[in-house]
């Protein structure tokens, strides 16, 4: 009974809240969604070329010592078809940082020495991308010609990457297992290319900064093979100019640098190899 008497005015306040709760909706509480549009003003931008200069006179050069006896060195990239007995059937050359290298790389890579990929415990026959670092030095250089131009403010020049020779046609027809069904990838045990000393005629073109003091500060290649930027970055840094003027006064500037450069190499020849396991080759 004791029990009766607490449980039934506890019942009678729940139904009193439900029925309250079940009432009419008043017009102040209801919810209504409505989407208003509000204007967003436009940002406009201004399109430019950071390289190009507004300026009366092009920079004048007026001393500069071609560097000699400097050391140089860049990153040669093959791809090599490898066989399932570790003999190099071709390869094709990706990246070459330095002029007349491409026909030592391939007799290089010919006569490698290789271990080849595997699935498992069987070996099998695929393509293996592979970086060798490629050492010599400029003994000396002869400028052929050179000027200055200003860079054009509406079509801003772009790096240019060398043409390669495409792969040879019987390299198309060889089977390969692709990289991600094999257990280990080919690699090289033995490589060595050697490119004995030559005298090429090297063409350069490149963005340069001339400040208002007269000197190179800055420099964007846009036509050089990679190897040779070291020896780039000394040449410019014995520039002396007379530099840009506007109203008069000595201001800095972009230019391009256009030069056809003799350059004599001492032997090039590689350092170090290693496979690019993140890079994959496909000759078709």
């Amino acid at each position: 009974m004791f029990i009766r008497s607490i449980i039934t005015p506890f019942l009678i306040l729940v139904a009193l809240t439900c029925s309250a709760d079940s009432g009419p909706v008043r017009a102040w509480q209801g919810r209504i969604g409505i989407d208003i549009p509000l204007p967003v003003p436009a940002i406009e931008l201004t399109s430019a070329n950071p390289f190009a200069s507004s300026v009366d006179t092009i920079p004048r050069l007026t001393g500069s010592t071609a560097p000699r006896k400097i050391d140089v060195a860049g990153s040669a990239v093959v791809a090599a078809y490898i066989d399932a007995d570790g003999n190099c059937g071709g390869a094709v050359p990706l990246e070459v940082p330095f002029p007349g290298l491409t026909s030592s790389l391939l007799k290089g890579m010919d006569s490698g020495r290789f271990e080849p990929a595997t699935t498992g415990e069987r070996t099998q026959p695929s393509w293996a991308v592979i970086e060798l670092r490629i050492e010599g030095n400029v003994k000396e250089a002869t400028v052929i010609s050179q000027e200055l131009a200003l860079p054009d403010p509406n079509d801003p020049p772009e790096p240019i990457t060398p043409a390669l020779p495409p792969p040879a046609g019987h390299l198309l027809q060889l089977p390969a297992v692709q990289a991600d069904e094999l257990t280990s990838l080919a690699h090289p045990k033995k490589i060595k290319v050697r490119a004995s000393g030559s005298e090429p005629v090297v063409s350069v073109q490149a963005l340069v900064h001339i400040n208002a003091q007269g000197r190179c500060d800055q420099y964007v290649p846009i036509v050089l093979d990679s190897g040779l930027n070291r020896w780039l970055s000394g040449f410019l840094a014995t520039w002396r100019l007379e530099p840009s003027l506007r109203e008069g006064q000595p201001v800095d500037a972009w230019v391009v640098y256009t030069a056809r450069i003799r350059m004599k190499f001492s032997t090039l020849q590689s350092a170090s190899f290693r496979v690019l396991a993140d890079r994959t080759y496909d000759p078709s």
